[in-house]
């Protein structure tokens, strides 16, 4: 009896992992230079199915398909084109032409409504980015796709964590970001991207399981892996990008990506050193 259990136990469908961003990098590998973007928390390989119907669409189809579960950003970025300078960002995550709406009535509210409405299913973003403004400096980012005004109740308990609780606590729906965070320090040094928009423990299981795979799985791992895109350590408040945030290091990161034709999950080449910084400041 013990024996038939056991075998039982191996062919059902239950004892075996169900596709994530791992299956999902390996469709997407031959598809796009940024397969940790593109498949970014992904539950099924749907974002490499997005992905060509994107190409022709934007520059940024890892972007627009990043995590997607249809190829509704596909229709998103059709709806949205005309009303923003960055459909893929708004569309990102999108399960329908929500965030469109929410765009238009977002615009009076944020100067980022493109952020602040990514993903969105309903108007909630607002009201939450409403409840968020005296809580901290990034409100269209902790409210970015948000269905409540959960983030902010995230981000009260983020705080003194991490550095960055706006991006851990983006879009959350309770504070299992935060869970996921204490669990995955020690084992990424982005455990804010890599837990932000966790419901749960899952990010940190793709990360074991995608070791080896890429030098970013906190990317590849990330429920808003799509927000990778549009941080930068080094931004101006007056250029024209999607939201002015100033993470400084270890978050890097650069929307245009800097080199198209390198995937900016791997880590950089080292760079030639230049003997005057050696003397700076002496």
């Amino acid at each position: 009896m013990k024996t038939f259990i056991v075998i039982v136990a191996l062919l059902s469908p239950a004892a075996h992992a169900a596709p994530g961003p791992v299956d999902c990098y390996a469709a997407a590998k031959p598809l796009t230079s940024y397969p940790p973007l593109l498949c970014a928390g992904a539950a099924t390989t749907a974002p490499a199915v997005c992905f060509p119907a994107a190409k022709s669409l934007t520059d940024y189809p890892a972007l627009l398909c990043s995590g997607a579960q249809s190829n509704a950003p596909v229709d998103c970025w059709k709806a949205a084109k005309n009303l923003t300078s960055f459909p893929a960002l708004l569309c990102a995550r999108a399960k329908s032409n929500a965030p469109a709406a929410c765009f238009a009535a977002a615009k009076s509210v944020t100067d980022y409504p493109a952020l602040l409405c990514s993903g969105a299913e309903t108007n909630a973003p607002l009201a939450c980015f409403a409840a968020a403004k005296g809580v901290t400096s990034f409100p269209a980012l902790l409210c970015a796709g948000a269905a409540s005004d959960a983030p902010v109740a995230c981000f009260a308990a983020a705080k003194g964590l991490t550095d960055y609780p706006a991006l851990l606590c983006a879009g959350a729906s309770s504070t299992a970001p935060v869970d996921c965070f204490i669990a995955a320090k020690g084992l990424t040094q982005y455990p804010a991207l890599l837990c932000s928009g966790a419901t749960d423990g899952s990010p940190i299981d793709c990360l074991k399981a995608s070791a080896g795979i890429t030098d970013n799985p906190a990317l590849l791992c990330s429920p808003n892996g799509a927000f990778k895109a549009i941080t930068r350590h080094d931004i101006h408040p007056t250029w024209d990008l999607p939201y002015p945030l100033r993470f400084p290091n270890p978050y890097p990161f650069h929307y245009p990506f800097p080199d198209l034709n390198r995937d900016p999950s791997q880590a950089p080449p080292p760079a030639a050193p230049n003997p005057a910084a050696l003397f700076a400041g002496y």
